[in-house]
């Protein structure tokens, strides 16, 4: 019988985009230091990412992923909210790895089976079966689980705050996002982008996916006239 569990993949259609090297934040040489030696196995073997939307949360588990690869290292994704959908009783395999990484972890407190199953990750984590990172978007100690024990044991490993970005930062991130996909984005546009659309870097992040499939199409560079054209199809 095909098991009710199977790796499940995160959202990796910018793949290419998700790296060390183009993540932005404040902290960056702090957490990319300890992210990297969790993963090559010379550091911590548990480091929860905590912080609001849009703060790099994703991207690191994905770009993490990359280092992986680009190491011989043997890691695993799932995404919390997807895994909800599954049976705890069923979730095997995440032994067979290096590392084990789930992404919005906090979407399984107060689930009975699925804590009782990390519970037991977190336990064979520290046994030394494989280093375990997560990310949830708020301290693990404010966690409404229904396991004390599991929310004490987020609480052992390294945990590591995601600041909020700022427009500075949005800007930056968007001109690095553009020229991996070759595009040169002026700062004209930049301001037009964050002074007629919201500061939301996911939603200026579909922008300029669309942007990108306009300037293709059409064979144009992407300029405030193409912009608005884009905005006008998003609606």
């Amino acid at each position: 019988m095909e098991p009710v569990i199977r790796q499940i993949a995160l959202a990796l259609s910018l793949d290419r985009q998700f790296s060390f090297d183009n993540f932005v934040s404040g902290r960056a040489e702090l957490i990319l230091s300890n992210l990297q030696s969790l993963i090559l196995g010379n550091g911590e073997i548990q480091i929860g990412l905590w912080g609001a939307a849009s703060t790099g949360k994703t991207h690191l588990l994905n770009a993490g992923a990359d280092f992986a690869r680009a190491n011989g290292v043997l890691m695993q994704i799932y995404d919390a909210t997807q895994l909800l959908h599954c049976d705890a009783d069923e979730f095997e395999g995440f032994s067979h790895c290096d590392v084990l990484a789930i992404d919005n972890l906090d979407a399984l407190a107060g689930d009975p089976g699925w804590e009782a199953c990390f519970y037991q990750v977190i336990n064979r984590c520290r046994d030394g079966e494989y280093r375990f990172l997560y990310s949830m978007t708020d301290r693990p100690e404010n966690l409404p689980t229904r396991l004390d024990d599991f929310r004490s044991r987020l609480q052992w490993g390294l945990l590591l705050q995601l600041p909020a970005i700022g427009d500075g930062d949005i800007r930056q991130i968007l001109r690095k996002r553009a020229r991996l996909l070759g595009i040169e984005l002026s700062d004209e546009v930049i301001s037009y982008l964050m002074t007629r659309h919201a500061r939301d870097l996911a939603e200026q992040i579909a922008i300029l996916r669309h942007l990108d499939g306009i300037s293709l199409r059409q064979q144009r560079r992407v300029t405030i006239p193409l912009v608005k054209q884009a905005l006008r199809e998003l609606g």
